[in-house]
């Protein structure tokens, strides 16, 4: 009932300038700290996969030394400067700890890959760079029913050379991901295109030129979807993330079949990379770039039934260049980089793409403002440079629309701090891996699992509608114009809005069964205060460490104290009053209840407030 509520609060939500949470202190003093401590929580549920206590207070007190921008900033970079984590290689390291081998037979190994993924997520320092590349999964989207993607097993390519266990490849893919930005998008671009788990992903290897003779012509799946999910989008874009029209008003379409078909004959002849056999078939591998086999790249000759189809493919109006009679990879590679080029400087890329991040990181609605500032950030990063992604993530991430959805203010009578929510184009749905993420992150959480590790199964997936790596479709787990079913009733969006409409993704995947199964993961959680999940080997059990809470709550008069960490923690200081009044009505009418059960109690209540299943 609590995340119906939730639905209804953030799609229904209308009023401007609502109040929030109330936050109390002792000085005028602590004012500017509580502020910043508010400002900080609220940031890095944006930047990482939940704030804890400590995060929270370290960059408050940064914010009160040197000002919100300068110290969000600070910490992005320093951020960046950490190494990444490989998902790859903390897999292998797990397998090592529970006794297995990569390639053991029968035990389902590929399950592992769920593991790294969060413990990386729960416990990794390169909180950025890991939730940046959680984003950028979600838009260069492959996943786990690709053929082979779960396989247990190696082989020899040839060379002495022998390939990563099957299984280990979409945990490559993701890792690519993660390194990719430190590059810029044209740069990631490539890398996709060439990764082989793509290319079985949306059919691109094994793709043949054209044989007029025989009927068979370039399979177009990839040069479908990298123009529409990968660069361009469907419709030609103004910077500021505004529909072009033509003189009848009609939108404008960035490509049409011709286009693809273009794109089509261009993405051939990819393969496995081998390092003794020159055949096209080679034995899978996942774990290097794949190849060129010249032999099946189009070679701009009968490849059309029309005899004066020209020599040559275009892209987005660019020629690309000949190709010599004789070609080489190093020939295909350089026709297939100057296609890259193309569609990475089609003015639709950078509106399209940082939409889709800022989504993914920030908000669902981002103003025209919001857009425009960052597009032109990815246009030129202000040393000539064009989608470098470090210099776009800051951009997103220290914009003011960032903190403009909620507004930490100094009161008297009693001295305290008062958060004022914007509601409705500044919100969105948390995302339900998020949810859980942030609740195990601020927990203080401990492991009972050898080396520390600390990881859930896989199956939650199942239950929130949401795992990485198991992306049902190309299409993501849900579209970024997604709107709940029903009209807006009472809210009209405003100018700053570039579309005149509003969009809630997370909603697609929110429904009778997950909302119910969500809720009552939450609420076992909250209860137990513990996760716990089988693994290969044993089970591990993730433990929340509320000790200060637990004592604190033996005196009902330091309620207020627990829901404010809590509200901070969790909702980033949103939680109204009202909720929290309901909250401790409840506990107040049970003055009998331990201090355990009032801790539990208000931790159940809070995880489950539309408070906290809407993000400000």
């Amino acid at each position: 009932m609590l995340l119906v509520l939730a639905v209804i609060g953030t799609w229904g939500f209308s009023t401007v300038g609502a109040q929030a949470g109330e936050f109390p202190v002792k000085t005028a003093r602590e004012i500017r700290l509580m502020k910043a401590k508010v400002r900080a929580a609220q940031f890095l549920s944006k930047a990482t996969f939940g704030p804890t206590q400590e995060s929270i207070e370290s960059l408050a007190r940064r914010i009160s030394e040197v000002g919100y921008k300068r110290a969000t900033s600070q910490w992005i970079d320093q951020q960046f400067a950490l190494p990444a984590t490989s998902h790859q290689d903390v897999a292998l390291d797990i397998i090592q700890v529970d006794g297995n081998e990569p390639d053991t037979q029968g035990i389902s190994v590929s399950l592992y890959r769920y593991q790294a993924w969060w413990h990386i997520a729960l416990t990794g320092e390169d909180q950025l760079r890991q939730r940046v590349a959680w984003a950028l999964s979600q838009i260069f989207v492959i996943g786990d029913s690709g053929t082979g993607f779960n396989n247990d097993d190696r082989r020899s390519i040839g060379g002495g050379q022998v390939t990563i266990v099957d299984w280990l490849g979409m945990s490559h893919y993701y890792d690519m991901l993660s390194e990719g930005i430190d590059g810029t998008y044209r740069e990631l671009l490539e890398d996709v295109t060439y990764h082989p788990c793509m290319g079985d992903w949306l059919s691109s290897r094994g793709n043949r030129k054209a044989n007029l003779s025989a009927g068979r012509f370039p399979d177009e799946n990839y040069a479908r979807e990298i123009m529409q999910l990968f660069s361009v989008g469907l419709y030609h874009l103004h910077q500021d993330g505004r529909l072009k029209t033509d003189e009848n008003g009609n939108l404008i379409p960035t490509y049409d079949n011709e286009q693809i078909k273009e794109l089509g004959r261009l993405f051939t002849g990819f393969k496995y990379k081998h390092y003794s056999r020159s055949d096209f078939y080679v034995p899978r591998n996942f774990g290097e770039p794949m190849q060129i086999h010249v032999p099946e790249h189009d070679n701009n000759l009968n490849y059309s039934e029309d005899p004066n189809a020209p020599a040559s493919k275009t892209v987005f109006g660019t020629v690309l260049p000949p190709l010599p009679t004789t070609m080489t990879q190093d020939d295909v590679k350089a026709e297939i980089g100057a296609g890259l080029d193309a569609i990475a400087n089609h003015p639709n890329v950078a509106p399209f793409i940082c939409r889709l991040l800022i989504q993914r990181l920030v908000k669902s609605n981002p103003s025209r403002g919001y857009l425009r500032r960052v597009t032109r950030v990815f246009n030129d990063n202000g040393d000539g440079v064009r989608g470098d992604l470090r210099s776009v993530i800051k951009a997103i991430l220290t914009d003011p629309e960032l903190y403009r959805g909620q507004r930490p203010v100094r009161r008297r009578n009693p001295l305290r701090v008062d958060v004022i929510t914007r509601g409705t184009e500044y919100s969105r749905l948390r995302e339900p891996i998020l949810r859980l993420t942030s609740l195990i992150r601020a927990m203080r959480p401990t492991t009972n699992y050898p080396a520390g590790y600390m990881m859930l199964s896989r199956n939650v997936g199942d239950e929130i509608g949401q795992m990485a790596f198991r992306s049902p479709s190309v299409f993501n787990f849900y579209l970024p114009d997604f709107q709940p079913p029903g009209d807006l009733i009472g809210y009209t969006p405003t100018r700053r809005n570039p579309y005149d409409s509003l969009f809630a993704p997370e909603f697609q995947i929110l429904n009778g069964v997950t909302a119910n199964k969500t809720l009552n993961r939450l609420r076992s959680w909250a209860y137990n205060r513990y996760v716990q999940y089988g693994m290969r080997e044993g089970s591990c059990r993730i433990s929340f460490h509320l000790e200060p809470e637990l004592e604190l709550a033996r005196d009902l008069e330091n309620l207020d104290e627990i829901l404010c960490r809590f509200d901070l923690w969790l909702c980033n200081g949103s939680m109204s009053e009202a909720t929290k009044t309901s909250i401790k009505d409840a506990i107040l009418s049970e003055p009998r209840a331990s201090n355990v059960q009032r801790v539990e109690v208000m931790l159940n209540a809070v995880l489950l407030s539309p408070d906290c299943a809407v993000e400000q």
